[in-house]
Protein backbone atom coordinates (compact mmCIF):
# COMPACT_ATOMS: atom_id res chain seq x y z
CA UNK A 1 0.00 0.00 0.00
CA UNK A 2 1.03 3.64 -0.43
CA UNK A 3 2.34 6.07 2.15
CA UNK A 4 -0.71 8.32 1.81
CA UNK A 5 -3.94 8.35 3.75
CA UNK A 6 -6.01 5.13 3.78
CA UNK A 7 -9.81 5.40 3.71
CA UNK A 8 -11.62 2.15 4.49
CA UNK A 9 -15.06 1.46 3.07
CA UNK A 10 -17.03 -1.70 3.89
CA UNK A 11 -19.54 -1.80 1.05
CA UNK A 12 -21.28 -4.86 2.47
CA UNK A 13 -23.35 -2.55 4.69
CA UNK A 14 -24.29 -0.13 1.87
CA UNK A 15 -27.35 -0.74 -0.34
CA UNK A 16 -26.09 -1.88 -3.79
CA UNK A 17 -27.65 1.05 -5.67
CA UNK A 18 -25.65 3.53 -3.52
CA UNK A 19 -22.26 1.84 -3.71
CA UNK A 20 -20.67 3.01 -6.95
CA UNK A 21 -22.09 6.42 -7.77
CA UNK A 22 -22.75 7.76 -4.31
CA UNK A 23 -20.07 6.30 -2.11
CA UNK A 24 -17.11 4.80 -3.90
CA UNK A 25 -16.65 7.44 -6.61
CA UNK A 26 -17.48 10.35 -4.30
CA UNK A 27 -14.79 9.21 -1.87
CA UNK A 28 -12.34 8.45 -4.70
CA UNK A 29 -12.73 11.91 -6.23
CA UNK A 30 -11.78 13.53 -2.90
CA UNK A 31 -8.57 11.52 -2.44
CA UNK A 32 -5.17 13.02 -3.15
CA UNK A 33 -2.48 11.35 -5.23
CA UNK A 34 -0.88 8.68 -3.05
CA UNK A 35 -4.01 8.09 -0.96
CA UNK A 36 -5.70 4.69 -0.91
CA UNK A 37 -9.35 3.67 -0.82
CA UNK A 38 -9.63 0.24 0.78
CA UNK A 39 -12.85 -1.51 -0.23
CA UNK A 40 -14.15 -4.49 1.72
CA UNK A 41 -16.72 -6.59 -0.11
CA UNK A 42 -18.30 -10.06 -0.01
CA UNK A 43 -17.41 -10.83 -3.66
CA UNK A 44 -14.85 -9.89 -6.30
CA UNK A 45 -15.94 -6.44 -7.53
CA UNK A 46 -15.03 -7.04 -11.20
CA UNK A 47 -17.64 -4.57 -12.47
CA UNK A 48 -16.10 -1.85 -10.30
CA UNK A 49 -12.69 -2.68 -11.76
CA UNK A 50 -14.09 -2.26 -15.28
CA UNK A 51 -15.61 1.07 -14.27
CA UNK A 52 -12.25 2.29 -12.93
CA UNK A 53 -10.54 1.18 -16.13
CA UNK A 54 -13.03 3.15 -18.21
CA UNK A 55 -13.08 6.29 -16.10
CA UNK A 56 -9.62 6.57 -14.54
CA UNK A 57 -7.41 4.53 -16.89
CA UNK A 58 -3.84 4.68 -15.54
CA UNK A 59 -4.58 7.01 -12.62
CA UNK A 60 -5.00 4.23 -10.06
CA UNK A 61 -3.44 1.01 -8.84
CA UNK A 62 -5.72 -1.95 -8.05
CA UNK A 63 -4.34 -4.48 -5.54
CA UNK A 64 -6.08 -7.41 -3.89
CA UNK A 65 -5.23 -7.71 -0.20
CA UNK A 66 -7.65 -10.62 0.29
CA UNK A 67 -9.44 -12.69 -2.37
CA UNK A 68 -12.34 -14.41 -0.62
CA UNK A 69 -13.99 -16.65 0.00
CA UNK A 70 -15.69 -14.55 2.70
CA UNK A 71 -13.97 -11.18 2.41
CA UNK A 72 -12.56 -9.46 -0.64
CA UNK A 73 -10.30 -6.51 0.20
CA UNK A 74 -9.11 -4.25 -2.59
CA UNK A 75 -6.69 -1.37 -2.20
CA UNK A 76 -7.24 1.36 -4.80
CA UNK A 77 -4.37 3.82 -4.74
CA UNK A 78 -4.56 7.11 -6.62
CA UNK A 79 -1.40 7.25 -8.72
CA UNK A 80 -1.78 10.53 -10.58
CA UNK A 81 -1.00 8.93 -13.92
CA UNK A 82 -0.79 10.88 -17.16
CA UNK A 83 -4.54 11.56 -17.26
CA UNK A 84 -4.96 12.80 -13.67
CA UNK A 85 -5.14 16.47 -14.70
CA UNK A 86 -7.62 15.58 -17.45
CA UNK A 87 -9.68 13.65 -14.91
CA UNK A 88 -9.77 16.70 -12.63
CA UNK A 89 -10.68 18.94 -15.56
CA UNK A 90 -13.48 16.58 -16.58
CA UNK A 91 -14.80 16.49 -13.01
CA UNK A 92 -14.89 20.29 -12.84
CA UNK A 93 -16.66 20.57 -16.21
CA UNK A 94 -19.19 17.90 -15.19
CA UNK A 95 -19.76 19.74 -11.91
CA UNK A 96 -20.51 22.97 -13.80
CA UNK A 97 -22.92 21.10 -16.08
CA UNK A 98 -24.61 19.58 -13.04
CA UNK A 99 -25.29 23.11 -11.74
CA UNK A 100 -27.10 24.22 -14.89
CA UNK A 101 -28.70 20.88 -15.75
CA UNK A 102 -31.84 21.29 -13.54
CA UNK A 103 -32.74 24.49 -15.43
CA UNK A 104 -32.47 22.69 -18.75
CA UNK A 105 -34.43 19.70 -17.51
CA UNK A 106 -37.29 21.92 -16.30
CA UNK A 107 -37.88 22.79 -19.95
CA UNK A 108 -37.55 19.20 -21.20
CA UNK A 109 -33.93 19.42 -22.28
CA UNK A 110 -30.48 18.44 -21.13
CA UNK A 111 -26.79 18.69 -22.00
CA UNK A 112 -24.19 15.95 -22.50
CA UNK A 113 -20.43 16.37 -22.31
CA UNK A 114 -18.93 15.07 -25.57
CA UNK A 115 -15.26 16.08 -25.43
CA UNK A 116 -12.70 18.28 -23.72
CA UNK A 117 -9.88 19.53 -25.95
CA UNK A 118 -7.16 20.71 -23.58
CA UNK A 119 -4.97 22.02 -26.41
CA UNK A 120 -7.76 24.21 -27.82
CA UNK A 121 -9.13 24.93 -24.32
CA UNK A 122 -12.60 24.03 -25.54
CA UNK A 123 -15.47 21.84 -24.43
CA UNK A 124 -17.86 20.13 -26.84
CA UNK A 125 -21.39 19.45 -25.62
CA UNK A 126 -24.56 18.08 -27.13
CA UNK A 127 -27.89 19.71 -26.39
CA UNK A 128 -30.56 17.03 -26.17
CA UNK A 129 -34.32 16.87 -25.77
CA UNK A 130 -36.11 20.18 -26.12
CA UNK A 131 -32.78 22.04 -26.00
CA UNK A 132 -31.61 20.30 -29.17
CA UNK A 133 -34.40 21.80 -31.27
CA UNK A 134 -35.02 25.07 -29.42
CA UNK A 135 -34.66 28.30 -31.42
CA UNK A 136 -32.90 29.81 -28.39
CA UNK A 137 -30.32 27.01 -28.19
CA UNK A 138 -27.39 29.32 -29.02
CA UNK A 139 -28.42 31.63 -26.16
CA UNK A 140 -28.67 28.63 -23.80
CA UNK A 141 -25.26 27.45 -24.98
CA UNK A 142 -23.40 30.75 -24.67
CA UNK A 143 -25.20 32.59 -21.85
CA UNK A 144 -26.01 29.54 -19.76
CA UNK A 145 -23.75 26.56 -20.33
CA UNK A 146 -20.58 28.35 -21.42
CA UNK A 147 -20.89 30.91 -18.62
CA UNK A 148 -21.35 28.17 -16.00
CA UNK A 149 -18.36 26.20 -17.28
CA UNK A 150 -16.06 29.22 -17.58
CA UNK A 151 -16.90 30.36 -14.04
CA UNK A 152 -15.88 26.96 -12.63
CA UNK A 153 -13.16 26.11 -15.13
CA UNK A 154 -11.49 29.37 -16.14
CA UNK A 155 -8.95 27.68 -18.42
CA UNK A 156 -11.79 26.76 -20.80
CA UNK A 157 -12.25 29.54 -23.36
CA UNK A 158 -15.01 28.14 -25.56
CA UNK A 159 -17.98 25.78 -25.44
CA UNK A 160 -19.09 24.27 -28.73
CA UNK A 161 -22.34 22.48 -29.55
CA UNK A 162 -21.95 19.35 -31.68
Amino acid sequence: MSNGKVTKLDVRVIPPHERHPKRIFDIWDKLNVGDTLQIINDHDPKQLHYMFEAQYEDCYKWEYEAEGPKDWIINLTKTGGKDSSNSDLKNRVESALDEIRPNLQMDGGDVELVNIDEAQKSVSVRLVGACGTCPSAIFTLKAGIETAIRERVPEITEVISV
